[in-house]
């Protein structure tokens, strides 16, 4: 199976001993097993200042760092194959292991496009799931913050267009006027995420341009458009 066994409990190969382990993913819980090698190394050298044999100590951090390795590695190969869809990971449909495809060699970088699709499809349905990878698509994302910051626009749309058409259908005009201004708020934020974008892209500088016009003595200068009246 090509999978190599660790000690524990009882033996295991790292795919089983995964599950059990701390942490969300493969990435944090390989940095979990990092933080139990320092604390074992710490060990190691409180132990032996005092002049203690640490040998096991020792032992029991080395098999954390290797296994922090381990993890990582194991984690960057199944990240080879993962399926996308217009730049995001999208989670495969039984939950347990990311799926063939396509290659992305940064494990961080898809387990975090895999949490964003996720993020979207558990707390606002596929309906704003295809609107945010679609208005990221749109915008032609250049960055996950961009990505993400496409992704609360759709949410935001869904929200205030919900809030309208509930507050038509209001008979009671102080809870249809609540709905209405809590449509507006969400519109506010809304237009107020397209004018970041449009500083992000424009590295937050302003354009101003100024225009002089000489009038010499004795002439007019007129300001505005000039329209020749017809004969």
């Amino acid at each position: 199976m090509g999978q190599t066994l660790w000690p524990g409990e009882k033996w295991r190969c790292v795919a089983c001993l995964e599950d059990h382990l701390p942490g969300k993913d493969a990435v944090s819980k390989s940095m979990n097993k990092m933080i139990e090698y320092a604390d074992k190394m710490q060990e190691v050298f409180d132990l032996e200042a005092k002049g203690s044999n640490a040998d096991g100590h020792r032992n029991r951090a080395g098999w954390a760092r290797m296994m922090a390795a381990e993890i990582r590695r194991q984690g960057t190969a199944r990240a080879k194959t993962v399926t996308q869809a217009n730049g995001e990971v999208l989670p495969p449909p039984d939950e347990t292991r990311l799926y063939d495809t396509l290659a992305v060699p940064d494990l961080a970088a898809v387990e975090a496009s895999l949490e964003r699709s996720r993020l979207l499809l558990h707390y606002f349905g596929a309906d704003v799931a295809a609107m945010a990878i679609d208005a990221a698509s749109s915008i032609k994302a250049e960055n996950n913050l961009e990505k993400m910051l496409a992704h609360q626009q759709a949410v935001l749309h869904k929200q205030a267009m919900e809030l309208m058409a509930r507050a038509i259908g209001e008979h009671d005009a102080a809870a249809q006027a609540k709905r209405v201004n809590a449509a507006v708020r969400c519109m506010t934020a809304y237009q107020q995420g397209l004018l970041t974008l449009r500083k992000l892209r424009q590295g937050g500088h302003q354009r101003i341009s100024v225009q002089y016009v000489n009038v010499s003595e004795g002439s007019q200068a007129v300001v505005g458009n000039v329209v020749k009246a017809k004969d």
